[in-house]
């Protein structure tokens, strides 16, 4: 059906041929060798990997968390969240813009601890790009933070899936997790910071707003 092809498709192909190609090699293909065949009909009907294993082998809570994260993106983007909350970021305008881009990073960073990476980019990224032309400022100089920002997830095992996977082993409780991470987040904000407006702004012209961005922001916004 037309809008359901992917990448994900030929990777899903190939997984399930994984159930259905055998594990061991036919009797019928040892017919030419000198060897008989020593395998049972039933072994060679085995397939390379049971439904049994693949649900003890895939950690099915990853895979919710992280399937999760991009259906509350779409979610925010079908049910106009995204817009609302880009009204309610507006009075930022009159503020300095490097203090909107801190805030934002703080935003981004806060949000990035309950759903997944690439959610919360795209939830954000329409949201900063209508601020951004609002105010008159590079769009970049406020998206480059905040993409870097959502990967500074280091408080909850919902955050990203590294996290999860350190969690699932129940060594460490969530209150351990956030202790550790706390001040990560803060050294990571501080850097991102200091490191955006002392090589970024002039390695990128961030200062200067771009002929583009008043044509393709537009697009952007738009649901």
């Amino acid at each position: 059906r037309k809008g359901y092809k992917s990448d994900a498709t030929s990777a899903i192909l190939f997984g399930f041929l994984l159930f259905i190609i055998p594990g061991r090699k036919p009797s019928w293909w040892c017919c030419r060798s000198k060897e008989k065949p020593r395998s049972s009909a039933a072994a060679e009907s085995t397939p390379m990997i049971t439904w049994k294993e693949f649900e003890e082998c895939i950690p099915w809570h990853i895979v919710v968390l992280v399937g999760g994260g991009f259906a509350l993106a779409k979610g925010c983007e079908v049910s106009g969240l995204s817009v609302w909350v880009g009204k309610k970021m507006e009075p930022l305008s009159s503020l300095p813009v490097w203090v909107i881009v801190l805030i934002v990073c703080l935003i981004v960073t806060s949000v990035t601890e309950v759903a997944s990476n690439p959610a919360t980019i795209t939830i954000f990224q329409p949201i900063l790009s209508s601020l951004a032309e609002g105010i008159g400022v590079n769009p970049l100089l406020v998206i480059i933070p905040a993409t870097i920002s959502a990967s500074c997830a280091f408080l909850l095992p919902v955050a990203n899936p590294p996290n999860a996977i350190v969690f699932s082993y129940g060594h460490l409780t969530v209150p351990d997790m956030m202790k550790a991470g706390l001040g990560t987040n803060l050294i990571s904000m501080i850097a991102l910071w200091f490191g955006l407006y002392t090589w970024g702004v002039p390695m990128f012209d961030l200062n200067s707003f771009p002929d583009w961005a008043s044509h393709n922001t537009s697009a952007v916004v738009t649901p």
